[in-house]
């Protein structure tokens, strides 16, 4: 028999217990006593609900400026009429690598001319969902480089403009929601501060903005969700997450090494009350597609669609989507879940599906 058992025995019993110890993944719309950021008299928010988390959340949080919420198109892209299609990207676009003006211009018809901006005959309304989106503005607080500070991403050069996603909207006349978890660098960039976070841009309003501050894992991260309805009245929420990658040596043995599936069980806590259709999508920094974290969250959005088993990051498959019907007649369309071939200058393919709302 020799040791092997014994000490497998000791292994699982250790990881039972740092399981059995791991922090709670509960979401609460409370501020905890004496915390001044977010502003959550503007926008709704849920955060952790343990103390210890908003507290180091705190000092990430007063780094960034404050979410932008861009309600209405303001180009005239129409309503979306039952029966139609709704296309849901998610791409993780490498801050300013990817290219999202050539990817709508190529991927979904897209003319950009501010209030003028059109889809091509034929195309879909939208929804993109992006990540590490990042924003150049000088209303981000001028705060001195520290632990709360991270390096900016390291963008691989690419042909076309650096704009940030404030500018991306703009330009195609959409709505936007966007809010930043982190500074892009401590240093200006040609004058203005930047931050980066996640956003959504859609030729349909944005309604019911709600913003979800994740458990702390190394890392600020905060998921943003919004509503979209066809010309009926069906809602279909929309949720963009971007999960932490590597939570460090001290965290594992804190969380018990589960540092995305606190996250990812945040989220789905946050939107337990919700009973509307709801599709969550982004990158979960997962290695497999058999990460419990997917699992857990299949669980919890029981008509999903089957994982990509493509790599959307490299070989590893790391952008999913998750969904559930709720009480209204939304449906994946079948077959519609796909990764997209091209990159557009970012590390990260994007994944995309169609919604009908009107199964």
């Amino acid at each position: 028999m020799g040791r092997r058992p014994v000490v497998g025995a000791l292994l699982l019993s250790a990881t039972a217990g740092l399981t059995s110890c791991v922090p709670s993944h509960r979401m609460t719309p409370d501020l905890a006593p004496g915390r001044t950021c977010p502003d959550a008299t503007a926008t709704a928010w849920y955060l952790p609900e343990a103390t210890g988390d908003q507290n180091r959340l705190e000092d990430w949080c007063r780094t960034v400026g404050p979410p932008v919420v861009v309600s209405e198109p303001s180009a005239g892209y129409g309503e979306l009429q039952p029966g139609d299609d709704l296309a849901v990207i998610s791409w993780n676009v490498d801050a300013g690598g990817g290219s999202v003006l050539a990817f709508l211009a190529a991927e979904h018809g897209l003319i950009c001319s501010r209030g003028a901006s059109r889809l091509a005959p034929g195309m879909p309304h939208f929804a993109l969902l992006v990540q590490e989106a990042f924003r150049r503005s000088n209303e981000i607080p001028d705060r001195p480089s520290g632990p709360t500070i991270p390096r900016a991403v390291a963008e691989d050069a690419r042909p076309g403009e650096r704009l940030d996603i404030v500018e991306v909207a703009s330009r195609c006349g959409l709505s936007l929601v966007y809010v930043a978890a982190a500074r892009n660098g401590g240093q200006p960039r040609d004058g203005l501060r930047e931050d980066k976070g996640v956003a959504i841009l859609s030729t349909l309003s944005l309604e019911d903005v709600l913003f979800l501050e994740l458990p702390y894992e190394a890392a600020r991260r905060v998921a943003a969700a919004a509503t979209v309805r066809d010309a009926s009245g069906r809602r279909l929420r929309l949720v963009n997450l971007h999960l932490i990658s590597v939570a460090g040596p001290s965290r594992a043995l804190t969380t018990g090494n589960g540092s995305r599936l606190r996250q990812g069980l945040a989220v789905a806590d946050a939107l337990d009350h919700e009973k509307l259709a709801t599709l969550v999508a982004g990158d979960f920094n997962t290695w497999s597609t058999r990460e419990t974290t997917l699992r857990r969250l299949r669980e919890q959005f029981p008509d999903s669609p089957p994982a990509l088993e493509v790599g959307t990051h490299g070989s590893f498959p790391t952008d999913h989507v998750f969904f559930r019907t709720g009480s209204d007649d939304v449906g994946l369309v079948e077959d519609s879940y796909v990764r997209l071939d091209v990159s557009y200058h970012s590390d990260h393919h994007p994944i995309r599906v169609r919604v009908r709302l009107q199964d």
